[in-house]
């Protein structure tokens, strides 16, 4: 293993927060088993003849190799974009409240992702107590929390040169305030966030909080650090997850309340407006007109504020897969990367002082199992939905 280059992915799978939802998301609330079938106990030079369908550490990116660093990948079933912190939620199947006797069968769900990451972002410290380059990405929801495992990093090697970059790729970034007020407390994402010094609970309800929490982690970092945000200007997937966290499902006409009767391939499919009436389409497109307006004026501001953000916008409709397999078809995005992603060597880093207050993280609880492959660390959590 290389101890001085580390790659961490994490990977993702949609998210769930009441009965509906998880009803839809059932079939990603375990392990997901390609993960094990396609990578454990397989060498990175087993991928090398993949081009766009290979792990991260079978690719080159401008002059980086990644075949010479430590991947470690971190998988996902927990539903809550690898920040939760509730391990026993119950939901029921409908929208009903528990209380009349109707309410369909109820679901135990382990909203425990930040136990995950944090604890594999533990064994990475224990294991790489000196890393030079340290590269983290990730798609969709688990591009989402990239902000907070960067800060998380740099507070550990705070005291050290080390170069951290992040590409976070098509992460399902807009919070509606519906979501904030009515679900959001079902993942408990406040641990995790309060670890980092972050008030929560001053902005745990305003609409900006994603931006917030961008622009703590911007403000912390070193100068010498970049953080890339990739996303189609027509994502889909992004979409629909900004529609149903709105509270305003435009698909099909449908309802929150009927949400539970929608196929869940839609979660991942790319092209939902075909499956809409006339009337879901035009819903739709105001809807993707919100999403994209918000998406553009958070990074606009991020970008003004920040010289070590950069933005890559892919025109059209599309989503990410793994390992920045879906950006690196497109012209310009690999020079655009290697630009951001790049082994030169580190600057003093920031005095420890100015990030020793939550350079004492403690410990989150969690028991996790680690498989190991040949060049590709699996940080596997074996959480899955329990139905009762």
């Amino acid at each position: 293993q290389q101890k001085q280059k580390i790659a961490i992915e994490l990977t993702g799978g949609g998210a769930c927060w009441d009965g509906p939802t998880c009803t839809l998301q059932r079939s990603m609330l375990s392990f997901p088993p390609w993960l094990s079938s396609a990578f454990v106990g397989t060498n990175c030079s087993d991928f090398l003849d993949f081009q766009f369908d290979s792990p991260l550490c079978a690719k080159t990116i401008g002059d980086v190799d990644f075949s010479t660093y430590t991947t470690v990948v971190i998988p996902y079933c927990t539903q809550d974009v690898h920040m939760g912190d509730e391990p026993n939620v119950t939901y029921y199947d409908d929208e009903d409240d528990g209380d009349d006797g109707n309410n369909g069968s109820a679901d135990a769900i382990h909203h425990v992702g930040a136990h995950n990451m944090y604890r594999t972002l533990q064994w990475i410290f224990e294991n790489f107590p000196n890393p030079s380059q340290i590269f983290v990405t990730g798609c969709s929801a688990g591009g989402t929390p990239q902000p907070i495992i960067y800060d998380l990093i740099n507070t550990h090697y705070g005291g050290q040169a080390v170069n951290i970059d992040v590409i976070m790729d098509s992460p399902v970034y807009l919070t509606p305030s519906y979501f904030l007020e009515n679900y959001f407390p079902n993942w408990n994402v406040g641990t995790i966030l309060k670890k980092v010094g972050f008030d929560f609970d001053t902005h745990r309800n305003e609409e900006s909080l994603p931006d917030l929490i961008l622009d703590y982690a911007l403000k912390r970092s070193k100068e010498t650090d970049n953080i890339g945000f990739v996303t189609h200007d027509n994502d889909q997937i992004s979409l629909l997850y900004f529609t149903l966290m709105s509270g305003s499902l435009a698909i099909g006409g449908r309802d929150r309340r009927s949400l539970s009767s929608i196929d869940p391939s839609l979660l991942h499919k790319s092209d939902i407006k075909s499956t809409t009436s006339n009337s879901g389409r035009k819903m739709v497109s105001d809807i993707q007109s919100q999403w994209w307006s918000g998406i553009n004026n958070s990074m606009t501001l991020a970008m003004e504020g920040h010289s070590n953000l950069d933005v890559f916008i892919i025109e059209g409709d599309g989503h990410c897969s793994f390992s920045l397999n879906v950006p690196l078809q497109y012209d310009g995005f690999e020079e655009w990367a290697s630009n951001l992603v790049r082994e030169s060597s580190p600057t003093s880093p920031l005095a420890v002082d100015q990030i020793a207050a939550t350079n004492n993280l403690a410990a989150l609880q969690a028991s996790s199992s680690f498989a190991i492959a040949t060049l590709i660390v699996l940080a596997v959590n074996l959480l899955s939905l329990h139905a009762h």
